[in-house]
């Protein structure tokens, strides 16, 4: 455990706390609330070390914290190593505890494994680390969503039964409890587990560097904005139907509360050992939400409609767009489990940390703030080639994508019919048009000339090999901006869905297409 005890400079901390995921959206406000309360930390990075340190650094300033102080006074240490990889050796760190808030929030399964991959794998690899470093204390950042369909009340304890999951990430968050449970078990070490709900952004000033959960939606009503036209009253009638209750409430909860609990607890032995709801005493409704996105975009006319499912074959153009958009998280609209905050309740006492109203003005405050910053779109410099890889995404649309589709039986159970084409703004030449019919690619053409196609995509090399690798999901790609879609708006969240199905049947990296010779199918020409 931590062990403290009072000196002329006020208090005396006794070994390191290592902070994994200290450069995730809640890591790097756990990490700068920690360093605030002068607890000494070790953050485990991933390799290059210098790259992720000089990252850290940029996300903590804004939070009044600088590396370099930190790391002169000897409360701010670096470890290199990977969860999924080679963990650090003896660090003469002194380390004595762990708090765990490394995650990936990826819904559904990937190709590359995760969520499991990082939430279970991850998790286990770092409890044999604490095992083998003698490290007693396990802080766990979960989920409060961890309890699957349920509506309540969960309370705060470790279930030891498997609940009926809404989805992968549920899953493994559960999942990574237990194994946490089991090495207590085992070494007779502490836990501890927190359980945020939806985290949003800052409550002093929206900030957020993830933009998942309510920021789906947000986002997925300005990509409706944007595909729609004005109303004579100088608003978006939408006529939008909503399959929920307006009553229903979204427990979202600021990431400075969070922060403030976790980090209380982590720094006070006297709460070591329990679970802890970190959830809002009073979340917001379904129908505040939906006022505050509708004035934000100006619009008008959705409705609610509770406990009555909606045929999607008669789906009007912008429900379309908006339920596309929104598929991964849909379900959470008419999911409202109650949590206990029993232990929570105390901790807030103690903490002095408040949790304020999200109300309209609050909400629009974070629509706000994650527009500011183009939904944490990267401006990162066009990073230089150093390999073939502007070949073989040629190589690609000329030969893999067209010898793939004719097997994929995604394609032949959407058959859909458009053109499309693909533009990859950091890769010189021209962009890369695409014709289906029915489901079967016709037509693969690099060209510069004006041809007609129904819609464009336009994105990077970067998020072009995450896609096709099935590392992201279409949701992640339009609404953190990692991708634009131009013309029919409506074909092409709908074709991006098929797509990434299709990167899920047959996934893509630049290896396989180093290995890959055959000549293109004569469908392809360029």
């Amino acid at each position: 455990m931590i062990c403290r005890s009072a000196d002329q400079d006020g208090v005396k901390w006794r070994g390191r706390v290592l902070v994994t995921g200290a450069t995730g959206f809640i890591g790097h406000y756990l990490l700068a609330e920690l360093l605030k309360r002068g607890v000494p930390c070790a953050a485990l990075l991933r390799p290059p070390l210098s790259t992720n340190v000089a990252r850290l650094a940029s996300l903590l300033r804004p939070l009044g914290i600088s590396i370099q102080e930190e790391t002169t006074r000897w409360r701010l240490a670096f470890l290199e190593g990977e969860l999924n990889g080679a963990m650090p050796g003896e660090s003469g760190l002194d380390i004595r505890s762990i708090l765990h808030a490394a995650g990936v929030t990826t819904f559904e399964p990937m190709p590359n494994g995760e969520p499991k991959r990082t939430n279970v794998n991850g998790t286990a690899g770092l409890l044999a680390w604490a095992e083998a470093h003698e490290v007693t204390d396990f802080h766990l950042v979960s989920s409060a969503y961890r309890c699957g369909e349920t509506n309540g009340p969960v309370l705060e304890k470790i279930d030891r039964d498997p609940p009926a999951f809404l989805n992968a990430y549920e899953e493994s968050k559960w999942e990574s409890e237990r194994l946490a449970c089991a090495w207590a078990e085992r070494t007779g070490g502490r836990l501890t587990v927190y359980r945020p709900s939806i985290v949003v952004g800052d409550q002093r000033d929206g900030r957020t560097t993830s933009f998942s959960g309510f920021y789906v939606l947000a986002r997925a009503n300005e990509v409706l904005s944007r595909w729609y036209g004005e109303s004579d009253a100088g608003r978006f009638a939408t006529g939008l139907r909503i399959s929920c209750s307006p009553e229903g409430r979204q427990d979202l909860v600021p990431v400075d509360y969070v922060a403030t609990m976790i980090a209380h607890a982590v720094a006070d032995p006297a709460f070591h050992g329990s679970v802890y709801h970190i959830t809002h005493p009073k979340p917001p409704r379904n129908a505040t939400i939906r006022r505050a996105i509708d004035e934000h975009f100006g619009f008008a006319g959705s409705s609610f409609i509770a406990d009555q499912p909606i045929d999607e074959t008669e789906l009007s153009g912008a429900e379309r767009v908006f339920y596309e958009s929104t598929r991964v998280v849909r379900r959470y609209l008419s999911h409202h489990p109650v949590f206990d905050r029993t232990h929570a309740e105390t901790l807030e006492a103690a903490s002095g940390a408040r949790c304020g109203s999200l109300d309209v003005s609050s909400l629009r405050r974070l629509i706000g703030y994650a527009q500011s910053v183009q939904w944490g779109r990267c401006r990162a410099p066009r990073e230089r080639v150093e390999d073939d890889r502007d070949i073989l995404i040629d190589r690609y649309f000329a030969d893999y994508l067209p010898r793939h589709v004719v097997r994929s039986r995604v394609a032949q159970l959407t058959a859909m019919t458009t053109t499309m084409r693909f533009v990859i703004s950091d890769v010189p030449g021209a962009p890369w048009v695409c014709g289906f019919d029915c489901g079967k690619l016709v037509r693969v053409r690099r060209t510069a000339e004006p041809d007609t196609v129904d819609f464009t995509y336009t994105t990077t090399r970067k998020v072009f090999w995450q896609a096709i690798a099935g590392e992201v999901s279409p949701q992640d790609v339009f609404l953190q901006d990692m991708a634009t879609v131009t013309g029919d708006v409506e074909a092409g969240i709908k074709m991006a869905v098929i797509l990434h199905r299709f990167n899920h049947e047959f996934p893509c990296t630049p290896e396989d297409l180093r290995v890959t010779q055959e000549a293109a199918p004569c469908c392809a020409s360029r």
